[in-house]
């Protein structure tokens, strides 16, 4: 069944790509949708107000309940599998890596909640929770922000530093609580560490399947199934967020391509692009 249309009820950006809110419903369609994968270069917080979902974040399968809240970090991919038999409402705030850097230099501290080690890392906080940290009310408030304009992007932007220091603390006081996946898929999480461990290489989907003790044809129509998305275009989208780090690090063009395996520059040149909308030799601080 195909994705029903979507209705924006309120949607904003704030400078530039940024950040970016949205509050959107989904009306009832009988059956069970799939939602496309996708990655990019924000923290991504869904809150779910009414329906049910589940959602799948490099091969971990977690299934939300209205008032439970959906983390997912810079560069991983994620799909929504939706219960279209009831109507699907959720807030949406995207705010990129870079907003949080500034915020942390702001703050002088460091927000072990959205490292990048894994070691805090979560997907889902359960309602009571969200509920218990004042994330719900602070969700409809940068919502409902009818500043006059020239106050409003300060306004907003104080709201999400609350909102931000709000899940740090969450996240450090509540390790126990975090809602645990309810499936994982052994083999697509065999891919993805797979690709981890080998991003700075080649990677041929011939070695991948023997590495995996599974036939090519096997692999990749599991991965495809369940991902919505082919291996090979999963490979590029990590190599190009790593490729994106690089470049914010300082390295050129040429040697962000060599260091996630790229042995062809113009490949990388054209995947870059495609991915991001803009050269890799533009500024990094553009790249979304």
């Amino acid at each position: 069944m195909g994705m029903p249309e979507a209705r924006v009820l309120k949607q904003y950006s704030l400078i530039g790509d940024s950040i970016y809110y949205h509050h959107v419903r989904t009306e009832a369609c009988g059956g069970e949708y799939l939602h496309p994968s996708e990655s990019h270069r924000s923290h991504e917080m869904l809150l779910l107000l009414e329906g049910e979902i589940s959602y799948m974040i490099e091969g971990e399968i977690y299934h939300a309940r209205p008032g439970d809240m959906i983390f997912v970090a810079p560069g991983e991919i994620h799909a929504i599998r939706i219960d279209g038999t009831k109507p699907y409402e959720r807030l949406v705030l995207l705010f990129d890596i870079e907003v949080l850097e500034r915020l942390s230099a702001a703050l002088r501290a460091e927000l072990g909640g959205f490292s990048y080690d894994g070691k805090n890392k979560l997907h889902i906080l359960p309602r009571p929770l969200v509920e218990a940290y004042g994330l719900h009310t602070l969700f409809f408030e940068i919502l409902a922000c009818e500043e006059e304009e020239k106050y409003k992007r300060l306004v907003i932007m104080s709201k999400l530093l609350d909102f931000i220091i709000r899940i740090d603390k969450l996240i450090a006081e509540n390790k126990d609580r975090f809602l645990a996946p309810a499936e994982k898929d052994a083999l697509i999480r065999a891919v993805a560490a797979y690709v981890d461990g080998h991003i700075r290489e080649p990677i041929r989907l011939e070695a991948l399947a023997k590495a995996l003790f599974v036939s090519k044809s096997t692999l990749c129509h599991r991965f495809a199934k369940q991902m919505n998305m082919t291996i090979n275009q999963y490979i590029t989208v990590k190599k190009m967020h790593l490729a994106a780090d690089l470049l914010r690090d300082g390295c050129t063009a040429a040697e962000a391509a060599a260091e996630v395996g790229y042995e062809n520059y113009t490949t990388f040149f054209y995947n870059f692009k495609r991915m991001f909308g803009k050269a890799p030799g533009q500024s990094a601080n553009e790249i979304r």
